[in-house]
This record gives C-alpha cells, structure tokens and sequence, in this order.
C-alpha cells in the first residue's frame, strides 16, 4: 500500500477536547485511548468507513477501510509531524 495523497501536508491540534484538523480526520467523534505524552490511538466508524490512527513520537498513522466507490479499499498515510 501507499499514501492516497503522496506529500499531503497536514496541520492538526491534538487536546483533551479532541482534534482539530485540515482533512484526515473523517468523523465528529472518536474513541481515544490516551497513550500519555506518547500520543494517542484512536478510532471511529460508520456505514462508509472505519478508521484507525495513531500518533506516536513524532509520525500520525492513518489506516481505513473505505465502503463507497465500486468496491471497498484500503486507504493508509503516515505523516511526519513537528510541533508548530
């Protein structure tokens, strides 16, 4: 597999309250297990897709199995990410 958007940038914040972010993050909420000051994972579902992330030192990865379009796929990302 490989990236569906070749070198996307992505900006997003991460807190206590959830995320803010420019087009990774597909659904209004997520089940988040806290992984510290590691990162997080988090996951989330509907009819059209279910997505799995995981931010830790310093890369998100992103994983989803798409159900609309012809047929479903698998999508996977991995960003690399600095704090801004």
């Amino acid at each position: 597999m490989r990236p569906i958007y070749e070198g996307r940038a992505l900006n997003f914040t991460w807190s206590q309250a959830g995320f803010d972010a420019d087009g990774v993050f597909f659904h209004d909420s997520y089940v988040i297990d806290d992984l510290g000051e590691a990162g997080f994972r988090a996951t989330a579902e509907n009819e059209d897709r279910s997505d799995v992330y995981r931010f830790e030192d310093g890369y998100l990865y992103h994983a989803a199995i798409v159900k609309y379009g012809s047929e479903p796929s698998i999508q996977s990302q991995v960003f690399e990410c600095a704090p801004a």
